[in-house]
């Protein structure tokens, strides 16, 4: 069985670009009764740079450990933990939180269903997209949830990519998940709900007065994402346009970026005058409470903030949004903060918006994405056209005499 004696980070060139590579040093006691030597060579994906030299060292000591042990019978949880760890200094913070919440649903079916690495089978990962498919978890207050199909998808995007990379490091010779295709339910778990256009009065009388009631319309008008909203500062409030171009999303903590999800999701907007005189009271109110809390404000551009400067929490806005919805027995309790995302798609298409342009509105990356969601929301749609057609081909009299 393969051990690791010593090890040194190197580089090496790919496609015109330079990575860290982990040299290991192995000795295999068990071939013919004396010791073989080699080495392995594990891609870190991290640049070459002074500044990732110390990442890279890191990552040569955590593989020196892993492999001083018995590589041959690491168990499939641990092996995946350990990937995302090493994953880590290469991928960004949202990434790496993502990553951590799909690894943990893998990791957590594989420590009840142990199995090595080593011997793990394509029939193993069909074992485990079933039970994805079929099992309930609980959440908050006793409250039972199944897997949805995107959830179940996410997850095994995960898998192959670590088990790709098991692959290029050595431990298995190929990857079981390969050729083993992600169930998906004929109809998803979770109905979907949207706001449309007729709704849209009821649905801004809910909201009224509530502390986030500008963060809701921004999401119902202009399709903006959570992350988006939060990100609004100040400075992007300019020539009576609205620019989104930040956005602060949760991890274990707050993380901000001077960007958007992608280079399409950076747009401007036209301030409406009602939106305009919304923020203008939020303006003078957070003047009111940085003049009353002096050194206890917590000084920021940010829009969205608590009486003392505290920027919201993502989560909170998410969680606002959907006990406001719950009270209220005009809004459908299927509805999220992010189906106000999809019913402005919906009510810009149904008014005749080109489909182009409700893309760019929303800053969906392609058209497909706008189209997709359409034909989600478009349900309900067909259900008013069915009927006025019975209207017409079926009523009173029609036909019957």
């Amino acid at each position: 069985m393969n051990k690791c004696q010593s090890g040194r980070v190197i580089k090496k060139t790919i496609k015109g670009k330079e990575y860290f590579f982990i040299r290991l040093n192995l000795v295999d006691d068990e071939k013919e009764g004396k010791s073989r030597y080699s080495t392995k060579d594990i891609r870190t994906n991290i640049p070459v740079s002074i500044r990732n030299k110390s990442k890279a060292n890191a990552l040569l000591e955590e593989y020196i450990s892993e492999y001083s042990g018995d590589v041959d019978r690491m168990p499939v949880e641990k092996y995946i933990s350990q990937w995302l760890e090493n994953k880590k200094p290469a991928i960004e913070e949202t990434t790496y939180q993502n990553y951590r919440y799909r690894v943990k649903i893998i990791a957590d079916y594989f420590l009840d269903h142990p199995i090595i690495l080593a011997k793990l089978k394509p029939e193993d990962i069909r074992d485990f997209y079933y039970y994805m498919l079929t099992t309930e978890y609980t959440v908050g207050r006793g409250e039972k949830r199944s897997y949805s199909n995107t959830t179940i998808k996410d997850v095994s995007v995960v898998l192959r990519m670590s088990l790709e990379d098991a692959v290029i490091w050595g431990y298995i010779n190929a990857s079981p998940a390969a050729k083993i295709k992600a169930p998906k339910r004929t109809q998803d778990i979770r109905r979907k709900a949207y706001i449309a256009a007729d709704e849209v009065d009821v649905f801004l009388s809910a909201i009224s007065g509530h502390r986030l009631e500008v963060v809701f319309i921004l999401a119902l008008y202009y399709g903006l994402r959570r992350e988006e909203i939060l990100g609004i500062k100040w400075k992007a409030i300019r020539d009576n346009k609205l620019h989104i171009e930040h956005t602060v999303t949760i991890t274990d903590r707050l993380i901000s970026k001077d960007r958007t999800k992608t280079a399409e999701s950076c747009r401007q907007y036209p301030i409406l005058p009602v939106i305009s005189e919304k923020l203008d009271i939020i303006r003078e109110n957070q003047k009111k409470n940085r003049s009353m809390m002096g050194d206890q404000y917590e000084e920021s551009d940010y829009v969205f903030t608590w009486e003392d400067g505290r920027l919201y929490s993502p989560d909170y806005v998410t969680k606002s949004f959907k006990k406001l919805v719950r009270r209220d027995d005009r809004l459908d309790n299927a509805l999220t903060l992010h189906s106000l995302r999809a019913s402005c798609v919906s009510i810009l298409v149904h008014s005749g918006m080109d489909i182009k342009d409700v893309q760019m509105w929303v800053g969906h990356k392609d058209i497909q994405t706008t189209l997709n969601v359409y034909a989600m929301t478009n349900a309900r749609q067909q259900l008013k056209v069915a009927n006025a057609m019975a209207d017409v081909m079926f009523k009173a009299g029609n036909g019957n005499s």
